[in-house]
């Protein structure tokens, strides 16, 4: 109840001005409401009153990352370590920054310093991983992913971002065993279900694919990319009308879809309907001029 919350921290302010406390609440409040510029002025009231006020930095460095300026959330978390220099979740979140920056050593480094000061960070682990995967350093993160799970064998992130590596490796037998492992822990996880579905129509298993596409679907119901990648596997399957209904679907949710109306249109020409399958084309084209 953060708008609650919210009203209640602002009317105390009004009696206790001087809450470092209160206001880092109402920091925390706008910033779960998505009101980030009124959360970093909540967090720079907190550390005017009180300078070294190593958790304002931290949370207001989480405020500017969200609202997509990475520059000054991570001076914001450099003053958070420079307070408090054992601030594992500041390393962290300054990891966090450098990697939606594109700095993956430093995010590296960064996850590491974290590891340093709390050993048994799992989270850590887990977006170390993602760095390293986006690397292709994928020995390393699936090692990096081994670590979180052996931390909190119970992350359903970590197991599916291991299938995504094991996939990138070409393991596709080990990476729908961990998207299963990440489906037991997490029966709602739409996202594993249509990797776990790209899998299989990799490995050939078209009917077991398009039940995983279908159990993504039934989570989420607007999942235009499972709708396509049905498609892919139904027109793989023979079966062209169903393709086409998949396709059509797609196009429903995300009515740009260039891919989903190449797609449609391969399976309009082996349909031998080409006059349809030039226009699928066209549309296409017409979203993406260099397809």
């Amino acid at each position: 109840q953060l708008q609650q919350a919210l009203s209640e921290a602002t009317q105390m302010l009004e009696g206790f001005p001087n809450s470092v406390v209160l206001y880092n609440i109402a920091g925390a409040c706008n910033a779960g409401l998505m009101q980030f510029d009124a959360a970093i002025n909540s967090y720079k009231q907190a550390i005017k009153i009180k300078p070294d006020y190593a958790d304002a930095y931290n949370n207001m460095g989480n405020a500017l990352q969200n609202k997509g300026d990475l520059e000054a959330a991570i001076d914001s978390y450099k003053q958070a370590i420079k307070i408090k220099p054992d601030y594992a979740d500041a390393y962290y979140n300054i990891g966090n920054a450098l990697q939606k920056k594109g700095d993956l050593e430093a995010a590296i480094d960064s996850y590491k310093q974290a590891l340093k000061i709390k050993p048994d960070y799992a989270e850590a682990y887990n977006n170390m991983g993602l760095a390293l995967q986006k690397k292709d350093d994928l020995e390393e993160a699936i090692d990096s992913y081994k670590q979180a799970l052996k931390i909190n064998p119970n992350y359903a992130d970590a197991y599916y971002n291991m299938g995504n590596a094991l996939q990138d490796k070409g393991d596709t037998e080990a990476a729908i065993d961990s998207y299963k492992q990440a489906i037991k822990i997490k029966p709602d996880y739409a996202d594993a279900y249509y990797n776990m579905g790209n899998a299989l129509k990799d490995k050939g298993d078209l009917e077991e694919a398009i039940d995983s596409y279908k159990q993504a679907l039934k989570i989420k119901p607007d999942y235009a990319d499972a709708y396509n990648n049905m498609g892919v596997a139904l027109k793989e399957k023979g079966d062209l009308e169903a393709a086409i209904d998949s396709y059509k679907q797609a196009l429903k949710i995300k009515p740009d879809y260039a891919e989903a109306y190449n797609n449609m249109g391969a399976a309009l020409k082996n349909k031998d309907d080409p006059e349809a399958a030039i226009d699928s084309y066209k549309q296409a084209i017409k979203i993406k001029p260099d397809y």
